[in-house]
């Protein structure tokens, strides 16, 4: 597959998201999506788009529906064809071999998102929604943060509540703009971290998980993730002043980031309040929240890998059994 550049396809999010949202509100128009409005819900991926679903399981859990998160390679260890009375199966390249295999399956309602809609995935569905992007980077940057815009806009046609920014790509286009000088000096005073943890809670969830991953496959850093109060639970006792904290959030994340600068540690916060060590975003609603919250990350991880003399665009290691070959 013919991919972007990595810092090309980040700077291209803006238009991209424009893009990707008239595709998605087209392909949700013309689904009768009563099915997924009822019953037991399951949101089924892997990779970063499991990352991006604890954004809309928590978005709609809030507003009363039942709704699991479910990694497809789980749904097939259980064999269960019942596990949810839904299913949202999400896959941005439409080949990712376990989610696929998942659809098939199960019963019930299977709606499918994806970034291409001829791809396998489209075979095994009752139902698409085309996240129409174009091309992302190897290292998902917009595939990513269409596939939350796309969970907003699909919460909203589910439940009929309304939270997500009519201005999202604006405020991403800003979000970019005031974080890059930010991302290159925090990459500069961090070069020689031997870890880092993401840390966040509700949507912020999310962030944490594909701030991770980000960080995992572009610098070779390691990394991991954590939900805010599980982290205060023990996680948090490795931390040194070389292993490093990203934290999501504008409540217990901005009283630890500020508790953990002072005992030494190497913390940033990225959060709507303006505070010492924070990187500031722009505050909006629902799943748009999630969006705006990764890209200094996204940033971050361009930023580290030049300091490295990595290729961003290239992994160390390809495997085989992950993604369904083209025909």
């Amino acid at each position: 597959m013919d991919h972007l550049d990595y810092d090309e396809a980040v700077a291209a999010q803006p238009a991209r998201l424009k893009q990707s949202a008239v595709s998605v509100r087209h392909a949700l128009d013309t689904i009768d999506l009563s099915p997924w409005r009822q019953g037991n819900l399951a949101v089924v991926s892997m990779g970063a788009s499991s990352h991006a679903a604890h954004a809309l399981v928590h978005r709609l859990a809030r507003h009363g529906r039942r709704v699991s998160n479910v990694d497809a390679s789980e749904l097939l260890a259980l064999g269960r064809r019942d596990l949810a009375d839904a299913y949202v199966f999400v896959s941005e390249s439409g080949r990712s071999r376990e989610t696929v295999e998942a659809a098939r399956l199960v019963g019930g309602a299977r709606l499918g998102l994806t970034n291409d809609a001829n791809a396998p995935l489209g075979e095994v569905v009752d139902a698409i929604v085309d996240l129409g992007h174009g091309r992302d980077s190897r290292v998902y940057s917009v595939g990513y943060t269409a596939t939350l815009q796309a969970f907003g806009l699909l919460a909203t046609a589910i439940d009929g509540v309304r939270e997500e920014s009519d201005t999202l790509p604006e405020l991403v286009a800003r979000t970019l703009e005031n974080s890059a000088q930010q991302a290159r000096d925090l990459a500069e005073a961090w070069k020689d971290v031997t870890s880092i943890d993401f840390v966040g809670a509700g949507v912020a969830r999310a962030s944490a998980a594909e701030g991770a991953l980000l960080i995992r496959e572009s610098t070779r850093i390691t990394a991991t993730a954590y939900e805010t109060y599980q982290y205060l639970h023990g996680p948090m006792e490795s931390l040194t002043s070389t292993r490093a904290c990203v934290l999501f959030g504008d409540d217990r994340e901005l009283r630890l980031a500020g508790y953990l600068t002072e005992a030494g540690i190497p913390a940033t916060v990225i959060t709507t309040e303006s505070r010492p060590n924070a990187i500031t975003i722009p505050k909006t609603t629902g799943i748009s929240q999630a969006v705006l919250e990764i890209l200094p990350v996204q940033l971050l991880a361009g930023e580290l890998a030049k300091l490295f003399g990595l290729d961003i665009n290239d992994f160390l290691f390809t495997q085989a059994d992950t993604k369904i070959a083209p025909d």
